[in-house]
């Protein structure tokens, strides 16, 4: 009770006063204060205790979204969990088209040699009912629930992408990702993962420095845990 009314009073300051929030967060210099769509996007996610990124990995995943504004193509999220991230992309995204990919029912096997500590069914506390509930409003948002990338096939052919993120945690699923869309990424693309900079999830970073090793790409590492690469 005492943290939700806390998070409630957190959302109030960032949609009331969003300087008095940058000031106590440490950072009142910076334009986050005219970033109104990140702002309302960030405080449904207090409020709604949604979302694992931290407050510095939320602002990189809107900004790298707005980033690629005047490209063609649509956005893509593998590891959608209860929505979190999925709610900034769908305020970043303006009209273009956002596909959803999600077992929606916890994590698929696990290789305990690579993937830290994680098992089969963890993160399963969540349904696609409930995260497109908590999307509804967002237009151009398609939901594929299965096992990526077997659940992409239902819905071939795809628009070109401009903008992936990727939230899976596991190497498998991470190099399965980068070999499904890579191909599909326009130039000038941005795919954006979690977890890069985490040693607790050991075979995120395996995956990107193995599948990136012979090709022109260069991984960059983000704060907090975040890696983004921009197809060449």
């Amino acid at each position: 009770m005492l943290q939700r009314a806390r998070n409630h009073l957190v959302a109030w300051l960032i949609e009331r006063h969003p300087r008095v929030f940058l000031r106590w967060k440490k950072i009142g210099k910076h334009r986050l204060g005219e970033e109104a769509g990140f702002l309302r996007a960030h405080a449904h996610l207090v409020r709604e205790f949604s979302g694992l990124q931290r407050f510095e990995e939320r602002y990189n995943l809107w900004a790298l979204a707005r980033s690629v504004a005047r490209l063609p193509g649509a956005f893509a999220e593998v590891g959608v969990y209860r929505g979190g991230s999925a709610r900034i992309l769908c305020e970043a995204k303006d009209a273009a088209p956002l596909h959803l990919f999600d077992t929606f029912g916890g994590m698929p096997d696990v290789d305990p040699t690579a993937d830290g500590a994680f098992r089969p069914g963890d993160f399963a506390d969540c349904s696609e009912a409930q995260v497109r509930a908590f999307l509804a409003g967002f237009a151009d948002v398609h939901f594929h629930p299965g096992i990526f990338p077997a659940s992409a096939a239902a819905a071939e052919p795809y628009p070109p992408f401009k903008f992936v993120h990727l939230d899976v945690d596991l190497r498998r699923s991470t190099l399965d990702a980068l070999a499904w869309f890579y191909p599909r990424l326009v130039r000038g693309g941005l795919l954006v993962s979690h977890d890069y900079g985490d040693v607790t999830v050991p075979g995120v970073k395996q995956a990107f420095d193995e599948f990136f090793a012979d090709k022109p790409e260069t991984v960059i590492p983000l704060w907090f845990s975040q890696a983004v690469v921009t197809k060449l």
